[in-house]
């Protein structure tokens, strides 16, 4: 009887996620983007916790500020008044001052900016206040991950 029950589980289970693939794979359909495309005017943007007189009063936080004579930037509400939105894109003769992508350096400035306008710091995942960890498979596509996302990703 308990293989019988196992059976249903692993049945159910396996139904459960062929049907959450197929209502993804009907979400995505129906939209035209995921909203991970670039923005085709170049704009980037962060939703910030606060008020958007104090982030425009005080000058842009030191992450943004380095990139401030570069870029336009524009501070709107935020939907159903969560914080405002920092827009920030850069201009056409605008020099970033390094070799690095350009938006992946607003994009860092940005998330940046967010961090230390909200709680006072940049916060860092490395390193690990607990020490140090065995390197595993997961655990290796997690740091590369956790290094790559400054300059990619979600906002």
């Amino acid at each position: 009887m308990a293989d019988g029950k196992a059976a249903a589980a692993v049945g159910l289970g396996v139904a459960g996620l062929a049907a959450g693939l197929v209502a993804r794979s009907l979400v995505r359909k129906g939209r035209a983007s995921d909203g991970d495309a670039p923005h085709p005017e170049g704009w980037k943007a962060v939703t910030v916790l606060g008020d958007a007189e104090a982030f425009r009063s005080g000058g842009y936080p030191e992450p943004l500020r380095r990139l401030a004579d570069s870029l336009e930037v524009r501070i709107e509400p935020a939907p159903g008044d969560k914080g405002f939105e920092v827009h920030a894109r850069l201009r056409a003769d605008a020099d970033t001052g390094s070799g690095d992508d350009p938006g992946k350096a607003l994009r860092a400035a940005l998330r940046d900016a967010k961090q230390v306008f909200e709680t006072g710091e940049v916060l860092r995942g490395t390193p690990r206040p607990h020490g140090e960890r065995p390197r595993t498979l997961l655990g290796g596509a997690v740091d590369a991950a956790e290094d790559d996302a400054k300059g990619e990703g979600v906002l």
